[in-house]
Formats: C-alpha cells, sequence, structure tokens
C-alpha cells in the first residue's frame, strides 16, 4: 500500500486525472449492468486492469530508480513491461463487440467502449512516456528514436497476437513453447505484418503527438 501511495504522489495531478477517467468508465458500465440487467460489458475491466499494468511497472521503476543500474534487473522489467504493453493499446480493438449489443442501445455502447479504449491507449501513451524518461538515464536520445518505434511495432504485433490468434501476456509463462511458435510463425505474414504496421504508427504518432505537446508545456 505504501508503494502504491507514493506512486500515486509522484504525479498526483496526472494520477487524480485517471481515477476520475476510470470512476467515468465505471459507472458508465455499471448503469449498463443495471438498466439492461446484463454483464456482457464487464470484461473491460479486465482488459483496463491489464492496460494499467505497464504503467504501474514504469512508476515503481521510478521509485526505485537505482534498480535500473544493474543491467540484467533493467532487461528483466524493460521485458516484462514490453510483455504487458499491447494490453494497453489492445482495448482499442474491443470495438468489435459493438455489433453484439442491444440495437437501442448502440450509442451508449459506442461511448462506453470509447471511454475504456481511450482510458486504456492513455495508460499505454503515459507508459511509453515513462519509459523515455527512465531509459534516457542510460540510453542515448539516438537510441531511444530508433527503439521507440520498434516498441510501438512489437505492441502492434502483440495486439495483433491477443486478437487474432486469442493469446495472452500471460502465455508466455504457462504456454511459452506455443506462442513463440506461433508469434514466429506468424509475424512474416503479409496480415500480420500489415496489422502491426497500421497498429503501431498510430501508436507512435499519437506518442509524438503526446511528447510534442508535453514538450512545449
Amino acid at each position: 500500500m505504501k508503494t502504491l501511495s507514493n506512486i500515486y504522489s509522484t504525479n498526483k495531478k496526472q494520477n487524480l486525472f485517471l481515477l476520475f477517467l476510470s470512476l467515468y468508465c465505471a459507472i458508465l458500465l455499471l448503469f449498463r449492468a443495471k438498466i439492461t440487467q446484463s454483464i456482457f460489458y464487464f470484461f473491460l475491466i479486465w482488459n483496463l486492469f491489464l492496460a494499467t499494468i505497464p504503467y504501474l511497472i514504469l512508476q515503481f521503476a521510478k521509485q526505485k530508480i537505482q534498480i535500473l543500474e544493474n543491467v540484467k534487473t533493467r532487461f528483466i522489467l524493460f521485458t516484462s513491461w514490453l510483455l504487458f504493453l499491447p494490453n494497453s493499446f489492445y482495448i482499442l480493438t474491443d470495438f468489435v463487440h459493438l455489433k453484439k449489443g442491444k440495437p437501442e442501445l448502440f450509442w451508449f455502447d459506442l461511448v462506453l467502449l470509447f471511454s475504456f479504449a481511450v482510458l486504456g491507449f492513455l495508460f499505454g501513451l503515459l507508459s511509453l512516456k515513462e519509459f523515455k524518461n527512465c531509459f534516457s538515464l542510460f540510453y542515448s536520445k539516438k537510441t531511444l528514436l530508433f527503439i521507440i518505434p520498434v516498441i510501438c511495432f512489437l505492441s502492434g504485433f502483440g495486439v495483433y497476437l491477443g486478437r487474432f490468434l486469442r493469446f495472452n501476456s500471460w502465455h508466455i509463462l504457462t504456454n511459452p513453447f506455443s506462442l513463440i511458435l506461433e508469434a514466429f510463425q506468424t509475424l512474416f505474414t503479409s496480415e500480420a505484418l500489415f496489422f502491426s504496421a497500421l497498429f503501431g504508427s498510430l501508436i507512435y504518432i499519437t506518442f509524438l503527438i503526446q511528447d510534442t505537446y508535453n514538450g512545449r508545456l
């Protein structure tokens, strides 16, 4: 609890805003459940929880910045962060469920999914920003300029694995061989490359917009 309190206090204004958006999403979801007597969209809670993990990993690293001085520890933390990062952007693909809802609730469901998608995507962008801030202590600006687009592409590929092959981040622990084999076989297909490049470019462009805007403050 103390660690979470410290994470919250590190950037109180930003984290308060994220909590406010989370509360807004929760109210929309509970309201829909109340009027429909259905928990159809409750999977969004789990997806949003997964979306917060990479952000929390780097917020924790900021609190214990000395652990990043060790190369092995830094590699483990970076790998863990990278495995969970696609979850932040994955929620955007949950719009596919819109057609499964009630026609009379189409616009409400659109706002509901959009709210969760924006919040998840925001967690991902802020996580990328924290990655840049933390790792700029150990790598040059040129190195980061190369690494970040690659991370965005890999995040796009991670979303592809989740949406089309139905893999999850924890499969690296529970079913690593199948995940690695199928990921390697799929990576070089035209469909996977196109989706990863398309989704990765969206992530990268929005990150650049955010980074440019922050640089002017």
